[in-house]
């Protein structure tokens, strides 16, 4: 037989023009907790592109399985370039530059998108690599669980033998851990061909929110493009909300839990003193007609989410990422909303920490927390929520999702909630790709003319790729669910041993710039965390 193949860990990165280390062949050995996903990635040489290839799983059909590992997928892995190492604190450096917290020097192509196939499919221009993952239902039962992956390539019969260890906890679908991707809806509308708010549009924008929920996403953004807004010639202002509620209840029946108001003002310039609104960009937000136009909005927008029972599932962001010199108005701003819409919760990325008394949920990068950590300490005595962000800094050997950066560490992210104590996680870029940007292509387009005039590390707009007929998902986004599995069986171990909790974090992660990143070590240490956390030493 021609065709050689390897097993290669679901959180290690696989390359076109790179075999990887380790057995030629073998099975395919996983161990996870119940409600969660086990997976792992396939090499495989000797397969020409548009090689027929039919597949399917065989679960073991003994006594001692139990329920049956039936839920089994299979994608075909695609690849993305990287045209720009991330630079040493934020955005890129030139080709060429010594990079040496990245894992190739730039430019390179690596597997990122995950292209769904059915049982029957024909290989790619780049030959074959596949990623396999199985659901683990909540109400199976632990033990171990076989079966074998039947693929018939060309001519060529293969069966890999599949073994999963599934352990006693169980991960409910209902996470702990706040965690919000903003959502591009034009995004949506332009990758797929779609007109804006059709019956087609809103039955792709339910598949991405299908995306995030298999991202244990808890909250979604309903932005200001939601709302229809009408002003009259004496200054008043009618509100429609009908795009805003298709869009709640369509994501409250996914299993969304928290609605994250969308931001009502901003700022022209980076260093610009005042906000203006959101809706009309040439509107001081603070000044009269924006004063006017919020005691509207927001009295309108409260009443709505009210009528509807959604107020209390209400978390509001005012701006985004205030800086010191814009602090003075960004209170004042927080106190117009705190007139209108009382007992709402504020959140929004900051980048200035003195804001005491003006957010209720703060949320600063992971690594200005580490360096502002007693001002975030101190807000928490108060009794206010601390999460953490990323966007296209931090970068170096800072944690992040940079695709030019370890895939272990986007998992560890949410390590990073466990380690500090923070309750939730922010991203701006699930699917934001800029304009003219190919994100199979293209993946350190300008940030935006006029602000920083810098690149983006590549992947920071998007942790989906815009497929045939729905969003693509990635490692990234799959090491992303990891991590956030992972977090949730931290709280199980800490609830039973807190003390050995810590210690197999702090194993792994010391800060958010300080990780293990030994795939053997990490797998270790897992292995140590599912058992910690259902409360036994071994595998029934």
């Amino acid at each position: 037989m021609s065709i050689r193949w390897r097993v290669c860990d679901a959180f290690e990165w696989l390359y076109p023009d790179l075999e990887p280390a380790g057995e030629e062949g073998g099975n395919i050995v996983l161990e996870a907790a119940s409600g969660t996903y086990a997976g792992c990635q396939l090499w495989w040489d000797g397969v020409t592109a548009g090689t027929k290839v039919e597949w399917m799983f065989q679960s073991g059909a003994s006594s001692e399985d139990g329920s049956l590992l039936e839920c089994c997928s299979l994608y075909e892995l695609r690849s993305v370039r990287v045209e720009e190492n991330t630079g040493p604190d934020y955005s890129t450096v030139p080709v060429g530059t010594d990079a040496p917290y990245t894992t190739r020097p730039a430019p390179f192509r690596v597997y990122d998108a995950l292209k769904p196939i059915g049982s029957s499919f024909l290989t790619g221009p780049e030959g074959m690599a596949l990623y396999v993952c199985w659901h683990i239902p909540e109400m199976i039962r632990p033990g171990t669980h076989t079966g074998a992956l039947r693929l018939t390539i060309g001519s060529d019969n293969i069966s890999i033998p599949v073994r999963i260890g599934v352990h006693g906890a169980v991960v409910p679908s209902a996470g702990s851990l706040s965690v919000t991707n903003w959502f591009s809806l034009s995004n949506i509308a332009k990758w797929h061909g779609l007109e804006l708010w059709s019956e087609p549009f809103w039955e792709m924008t339910a598949k991405y929110g299908e995306a995030m929920r298999r991202a244990r996403q808890t909250h979604f953004l309903v932005g200001m493009e939601l709302t229809d807004i009408r002003r009259s010639d004496e200054g008043r202002y009618e509100f429609g909300f009908a795009k805003a509620e298709r869009l709640i209840r369509m994501f409250l029946k996914l299993g969304f839990t928290r609605i994250e108001g969308g931001h009502l003002a901003g700022r022209n310039g980076w260093d610009d003193l005042r906000f203006v609104l959101s809706y009309d960009r040439s509107v001081m937000a603070t000044g009269p007609e924006g004063a006017a136009f919020l005691s509207q909005y927001l009295k309108a927008w409260r009443t709505f989410l009210d009528s509807n029972g959604w107020l209390a599932l209400t978390a509001q962001h005012i701006a985004d990422e205030p800086i010191a010199e814009s602090a003075e108005d960004y209170r004042v701003l927080s106190g117009i909303f705190r007139k209108w819409m009382p007992g709402v919760p504020l959140i929004d990325a900051v980048i200035h920490p003195e804001l005491d008394g003006a957010l209720d949920i703060w949320v600063p990068t992971n690594r200005d927390f580490e360096r502002h950590m007693a001002d975030y300490e101190r807000l928490r005595d108060y009794g206010d929520e601390v999460w953490f962000y990323t966007c296209w800094n931090p970068g170096g050997y800072y944690l992040n999702r940079f695709l030019d950066l370890p895939l272990l560490k986007t998992r560890y992210l949410h390590w990073g909630n466990y380690l500090y104590g923070l309750n939730g996680y922010l991203h701006w870029g699930f699917n934001y790709c800029l304009k003219g940007q190919d994100p199979f292509e293209s993946n350190n387009p300008m940030l935006a003319p006029g602000v920083h005039g810098k690149r983006v590390p590549a992947g920071d707009t998007h942790i989906v790729y815009p497929g045939d007929d729905g969003p693509w998902l990635s490692m990234r986004l799959e090491a992303m669910r990891m991590g956030v599995e992972d977090y949730e069986l931290l709280r199980m171990a800490a609830a039973r041993k807190p003390d050995l909790a810590d210690e197999i974090v702090g194993s792994c992660m010391t800060s958010f710039a300080e990780v293990e990143l030994s795939i053997s070590h990490f797998k270790q240490a897992y292995r140590r965390l599912l058992k910690a956390a259902s409360g036994t030493d071994a595998i029934g």
